[in-house]
């Protein structure tokens, strides 16, 4: 439990060192933006797009289908099982710039999304791994950033995603 309190401690300071970046217009225009480019739709469309332009598509597709079918269910029971609550909810004082679709924040689901994403484009077209890699881990930024996950979310869904890949792999 003290482990526990001390996580809690940490990840309320690092959130609100965040605040800095989230108070600057510009930043937080770009948080909210590069937050919700992780909403899904781009992992779709540019899935779709390589079944269209390159023969190895539709197996990438069909990698990055069975990937998110898996991640999604345990993604749910580990969100409905610990019931974290966003920073906003806890009485930290610094509002979120945008409003989360569900109440819980552990673990992110953006940010596992992402990494599985990144691993799996990795896998299949090696040449973007880094980009990918990159972009996740600006996600899993700005969702701390933008007010509505911890640092320890973030880690939480990279290991969620770190998870899915062994599977996979």
């Amino acid at each position: 439990m003290v482990l526990l309190s001390y996580l809690q401690r940490f990840d309320t300071y690092c959130y609100c060192l965040c605040s800095g970046i989230r108070a600057r217009p510009v930043a937080g225009r770009l948080a909210v933006w590069v937050s919700r480019s992780g909403d899904g739709y781009a992992y779709f469309a540019i899935a779709l797009a390589s079944v269209l332009l390159n023969d190895s598509g539709t197996a990438y597709f069909k990698h990055l289908l069975l990937a998110f079918l898996i991640e999604l269910p345990i993604y749910w029971l580990l969100k409905s099982s610990f019931k974290r609550r966003r920073p906003s909810d806890l009485g930290v004082s610094l509002a979120a710039l945008i409003v989360a679709s569900d109440k819980f924040s552990f673990p992110s689901g953006h940010t596992a999304a992402a990494f599985i994403f990144a691993g799996i484009t990795h896998v299949h077209f090696p040449e973007l791994g880094f980009i990918c890699y990159l972009w996740a881990s600006a996600i899993g930024a700005s969702r701390v950033i933008v007010g509505v996950h911890f640092p320890s979310d973030i880690l939480a869904g990279v290991l969620l995603a770190v998870l899915i890949w062994e599977l996979m792999l």
